[in-house]
């Protein structure tokens, strides 16, 4: 034992000796010639020349530290670091402490022995953090290396080409490797190498890993995600079967762009997206839609491509040129702004005019260029010489130049659109956006510059001394001598200046167009956190309103800001204020009168819940009834007006900081400057490449308010702040929430639907309907404490959707996996507070609910009548009131969606439904409809209309039934039978038309008791109304609403004829095939029941009583099979029109007379046949029915041994 104490103890003073004890750790290294000690995986300390990791008896003071086989899944041997040099157990607060006998152990208390330090050095033990290894290939799905791992008999500290047959590195992603579960270790073997461009590619589709986890393990290989910029590349990784990760990200200000910085100038998103929902962040390629990019949640596990490519030359900066005004001069070109408004193609002729182009911007300077010294406003749009004219989706710059760079505004460009061709510059950060060519705006043209003076140049620093530069107000120099901060202080003070400020965004950006591509890596500004670590200030006092910081900046870092230059041209470093760095002065120009600040006001109240954010004009609310991850914590408070918190001292939860790539440093999601730190020692560490979001701390113990950067798909609370006073909706006095024209009541009282709907009822209104992403968002984020809420969709039993008030379905927000049809008994819908995703329940649980109701003319008011036009409609056109139609093709293009993502065809398939709307890229070809008034000259028509193989013609005089049929006859017509989707959508028109009920060819008189068409034709779809059929009422006429409705036969209503083409079909009387053996199960042998054969069908009872869900449920296990059988347990849809549930015509019915019908199922009385309704939740037995076949199956339904058989189907 005292062997491993002895050890240990030079463990810890190798690696983190204490002052005074030096000499005794000189001593120990030279008896025992100590080794290193570093961080492993799961925040373990592994010394590897003894393979063991370091621990603890227990979490208890004064357990001691020793050495210990090491076990990943022990809290014993798991440690982190607090204030630089404190190291304790992890989640604990046990610091480990050397006593007077130099034994290590865990203490409560902080003092002088707990301080521990690196060897040699000031930095504590987290300063050399561990990074996960990810592995490539193998079998583990790319999970991290596990160090160290066991591999028979032997531990490994590091990746061994052990037992490997190519001699690779590989390594376990197990401790004891009993799974054996392993992958190759990181190389640039195995890389595919593009044939013409050299860049390198690896595949990881065997791999299942987040999307920062992926970009990690490629930026680990000096790599990074793949990146995408034109079709070459495009095609060049297809091939293989997976979705996998690429380097698309969508940037809070950018949009969508790729990780690795490459421009985003190549668009081949899939059609319908990118998805608007929150969180879906990051983007794949996927083979089943032509590697087309989706996206995704970034927190998806899949697998990935990573690429690696040589890194571009900068370009060096030219040499100043000459302008004659009003262009200026910018690195070898000359530049001017015209607000002239004119279209695309006449902006570029007028540069063309002037021997130039429209502007090609090619990197970071040009664009800070452009939007700092041509006098661009923010309200500027001005066109530049991007688009994508020549090839759809491929942005090039007009003069042929290299796209190398692009910053697009969020949104853009659009996703899937083929009229947005051309690009401007607009907003307050010049960020660029995809227009119609043909649309009118300002433009920027560039041209060479002159080599000599023309006499003529633009005075362009007026008020500054020679050699100073001019920008806005104020007067700049770029100092040419290296100083340290201080140095360069008093130089820029003796010239009556200080050194540069930056107070927006703009500033900024004149500052790398002036020194961006000078080959000095840094340049000083005159800002430092000198005397306060947590707090930045300028030389000249000034207010901190804007900051820029590199990635990982400012961290933990104590010194003075300098900006960078180079590929991150603008960013800010933290560096030693003692480094010897070029600099920049600034002073306010001669003659220039600043702007005095606007006068106070006094500052609104905050709403109710909300407290004010010390003496600032903003609220904040902690969020803490449910969770959410960052993303969706930002867009939720961005839906209520508002944005994550920016700094405040009081709850844990999501606060609106971020690092949004890797490139950029952290800043606040609304904008601000991040001039205040106060980060939790030791934090932010970005564990494992992973952690870009931050939280703030509410363990009372720890430091309370304190920062913490966590995986942003971690779910926490948050903390909203918004401005004080602001509402984006208005409240009645009732408590009804007015929105965009309509009014919402959250009813909080849990009830069933049908008990829910009532209640809105009573208010003048309905359960709510939501018709837009827009009112899914105002909803959601009314939604409170982690409850459901009832709203007003039915999920019919024929998969199909509907608004209980009758609106149409225009807007549909399922969750994953939703709807489910599991079972027949789950035909309501809720509104979750998981992003306002919608789930199915069954309509008798108890859910809150909402209401909604519209404003609109009081119910008692009289709506003016609408005038019928007269007129006709010119050859090839028909006419529906007073619209004219002309047909092209089969499909109609409706930008059902209204957004430039997707758009959607009408059809005229059978399969999928006729007149149905499905979702379609933009980009397909269909035929189309047009629409335009009547034409008053021509004659309004009174003959046949042919509609394919049928012809209709209006009778506009009412008659009886039986005198209507006469009619037609005499006429060599029938009543019409709209046996198909396009008849009767035509015969519903001709009832809107005349505005009343039209008799069509049903009369059950005719036709054997059973509702067919007299012309022969059975029915195969039907349309009836609500309560439909009805079994005492034989005729059948078209409503105006295009319902099939039973009547007396001498109620006098409009008719329609039709001439037809079409052979009624002969009925087969021939049914060959078998039922399937009787199951020889005690049940079935001791009733004599079995399948029973009927013309084309089987037929089982099944005598155990049980609830319509399930017996819905055992009849359709097993796919096609089997459906509920006629008739026995017909169903009521939401619309009250009875169905069977294997979508057959209902043709016939046997309802006893006067059977209560508000009951939603049909059942068959055994005694007499007769039919009556009941609940879904009596217990009956049930009737299968199978069409016959060939094939016998013996299988097994609900414990009963039952038969089916297959068809060639």
């Amino acid at each position: 034992r005292s062997v491993w104490v002895t050890w240990v103890k030079c463990i810890i003073c190798f690696l983190l000796h204490l002052n005074y004890s030096f000499t005794f750790c000189v001593n120990i290294l030279q008896v025992l010639d100590c080794n290193e000690i570093r961080w492993t995986t799961d925040d373990r300390l592994l010394v590897p020349l003894r393979k063991k990791c370091l621990g603890v008896q227990g979490k208890s003071v004064g357990s001691e530290i020793n050495l210990y086989e090491c076990d990943e899944k022990s809290d014993l041997q798991k440690w982190q670091c607090r204030n630089g040099t404190l190291l304790t157990l992890k989640d604990q607060e046990l610091y480990v402490e050397l006593t007077a006998d130099t034994t290590a152990v865990l203490s409560k208390t902080v003092g002088p022995n707990n301080h521990l330090t690196i060897s040699g050095t000031s930095s504590g033990a987290c300063a050399r953090t561990y990074r996960e290894l990810f592995a490539i290939g193998g079998n583990a799905a790319g999970l991290p290396c596990m160090f160290p791992f066991q591999y028979q008999d032997q531990w490994y500290t590091d990746c061994t080409a052990v037992d490997s047959s190519e001699k690779s590195l590989w390594c376990a992603v197990e401790t004891k490797y009993q799974s054996e579960r392993w992958g190759n270790c990181p190389t640039k073997e195995g890389w595919t190498i593009h044939p013409t461009t050299g860049a390198y590619y690896q595949l990881n589709t065997q791999s299942a890993l987040m999307w920062s986890q992926a970009e990690a393990s490629c930026k680990q290989q000096g790599a990074s995600l793949l990146s995408i910029t034109d079709p070459h590349q495009q095609a060049y990784v297809t091939g293989n079967g997976n979705k996998l990760w690429t380097g698309l990200i969508l940037d809070p200000e950018h949009g969508w762009m790729w990780s690795n910085g490459r421009p985003f100038r190549y668009l081949k998103w899939d059609s319908g997206h990118p998805l608007p929902n929150p969180g879906h962040s990051c983007g794949i390629v996927d083979p089943a839609v032509q590697y087309s990019w989706q996206s995704l949640p970034c927190s998806k596990k899949l697998g990935y491509i990573c690429y690696s490519k040589a890194a571009e030359t900068l370009p060096a900066q030219g040499m100043t040129g000459f302008c004659s005004r009003p262009w200026i001069s910018y690195n070898d070109h000359c530049f001017h702004l015209n607000r002239t408004q004119q279209t695309w193609s006449d902006a570029q002729k007028e540069c063309h005019n002037e021997r130039g182009e429209l502007v090609s911007i090619r990197n970071v300077e040009d664009q800070s260029f452009v939007i700092s010294q041509l006098g661009y406003e923010s309200t500027d749009e001005l066109w530049i010489g991007l688009n994508d004219r020549k090839t759809e989706g491929l942005f090039d710059w007009s003069d042929h130049s290299t796209v190398s760079f692009t910053s697009w505004e969020f949104g853009n460009p659009a996703a899937s659109s083929d009229i947005n061709d051309c690009v401007l510059i607009r907003g307050q950060n010049g960020n660029w956006a995809d227009r119609v060519c043909e649309e009118k705006h300002g433009s920027i043209c560039m041209k060479m510059s002159s080599s000599k003076p023309t006499g003529d140049e633009a005075q362009q620093d007026a008020g500054c001394k020679t050699g100073w530069i001019r920008h806005g107000s104020y007067c700049y120099f770029i100092g040419m001598q290296t100083k340290t901060f201080d140095e360069a202080k008093d130089v820029c003070k003796s010239s009556d200046s200080y050194l540069a400020d930056v107070s927006n965004r703009v500033d900024n950006a004149f500052l790398v167009s002036q020194v961006g591509l000078r080959p000095e890596k840094y340049f000083w500004l005159g800002l430092s956190n000198r005397e306060n670590i947590d707090q930045f200030v300028w030389t000249n006092r000034g207010s901190v309103t804007f900051t820029h910081w590199n990635a990982e900046m400012p961290g933990h870092s104590q010194g003075c800001v300098a900006m960078t230059t180079g590929y991150f041209a603008g960013l800010w470093d933290v560096l030693p204020c003692t480094n010897k760095q070029k600099y920049i002065c600034k002073h306010l120009a001669e003659g220039a009168v600043l702007t005095p600040a606007p006068p106070s006001v006094v500052s609104p109240l905050c709403a109710d819940n909300w407290n004010r954010i010390g003496l600032r004009n903003y609220c904040y609310k902690l969020f803490e009834s449910s969770k959410k991850t960052w993303f969706e914590a930002r867009d939720y408070c961005r839906a209520i007006g508002g944005d994550l918190l920016m700094k405040v001292d009081q709850q844990m939860a999501w606060i609106g900081l971020s690092a949004p790539d890797s490139v950029t440093g952290y800043v606040w999601s609304d904008g601000s400057p991040l001039q205040f730190q106060h980060w939790e020692a030791d934090e932010p560490n970005n564990k494992n490449n992973v952690e870009s979001c931050a939280t703030m701390r509410t363990d009372k113990r720890r430091e309370s308010g304190s920062w913490n950067d966590v995986h942003c798909e971690t779910y926490l609370e948050w903390l909203c702040q918004i401005r004080a006073g602001k509402r984006n909706y208005n409240e009645t006095g009732d408590g009804w929430l007015e929105w965009n024209g309509a009014q919402y009541f959250l009813n909080r009282q849990t009830m069933a639907v049908e008990d829910a709907r009532s209640f809105c009822q009573r208010n003048h209104a309905d359960l709510v309907t939501i018709d837009s992403e827009a009112e899914s968002v105002f909803l959601w984020k009314r939604v409170r404490r982690d409850m459901s809420y009832w709203i007003g969709l039915n999920v019919d039993l024929d998969k199909t959707y509907s608004w209980m008030d009758g609106s149409s379905v225009v807007f549909q927000r399922w969750d994953e996996d939703q709807p489910r049809f599991q079972r027949n008994d789950e035909n309501c819908a809720v509104i979750t507070p998981s992003m306002g995703f919608w789930h199915v329940y069954n309509c008798g649980y108890e859910h809150r609910s909402i209401c909604k109701r519209n404003s609109a003319p009081p119910a008692n008011a009289t709506v003016a009548p609408t005038v019928p036009p007269k007129g006709g409609c010119p050859q090839n056109w028909k006419q529906f009131e007073s619209k004219v139609r002309g047909h092209f093709l089969k499909k109609i293009v409706d930008l059902f969606y209204s957004t430039e993502k997707e758009c959607a065809v009408m059809t005229t398939d059978l399969t999928s439904g006729i007149g149905k709307w499905i979702r379609k890229s933009c980009n397909d070809t269909n035929g189309y409809v047009c629409l335009r008034n009547v034409d008053s000259s021509q004659p309004t028509p009174v003959d046949y209309v042919n509609v394919f193989n049928d012809s209709f013609k209006l009778v506009p005089q009412k008659m009886t039934w039986d005198a209507a049929k006469k009619n037609c006859e005499r006429d060599g017509a029938q009543l019409a039978n709209p046996r198909n989707q396009w008849s009767q959508n035509f015969v519903e028109l001709l009832a809107l038309q005349v505005k009343g009920a039209v008799w069509i060819g049903m009369n059950k008189l005719e036709t054997g008791g059973y509702f067919r068409f007299i012309g022969g034709w059975r029915i195969t779809e039907t349309y009836w109304g609500r309560m439909e059929p009805s079994p005492h009422l034989p005729c059948v006429y078209v409503a105006e609403d295009g319902k099939w409705t039973t009547a007396e036969c001498n109620r006098t209503e409009y008719s329609i004829c039709m001439k037809t083409e079409d052979v009624a079909p002969t009925e087969s009387s021939d049914f060959p095939g078998f039922c399937p053996e009787n199951p020889e199960t005690p049940r079935y042998t001791q009733r004599g029941d079995g399948w029973i054969p009927f013309k084309g069908y089987c037929y089982l009872t099944c005598t155990d009583e049980i609830e319509w869900p399930d017996a819905s449920a055992n009849c359709m296990k097993h796919g096609k099979l089997f459906s509920i059988a006629g008739p026995i347990y017909i169903f009521k849809s939401f619309g009250s029109i009875w169905r069977w549930l294997d979508q057959a015509a209902v043709d016939y019915t046997n309802w006893y007379e006067g059977v209560e019908m508000r009951n939603s199922y049909g059942s068959i009385r055994a005694s007499d046949g007769g039919w009556t309704t009941g609940s879904g939740y009596h217990d009956r037995g049930y009737i299968c029915k199978t069409p016959k076949g060939e094939i016998i199956i013996l299988f097994e339904l609900n414990g009963q041994e039952c038969v089916t058989h297959c068809t060639d189907s």
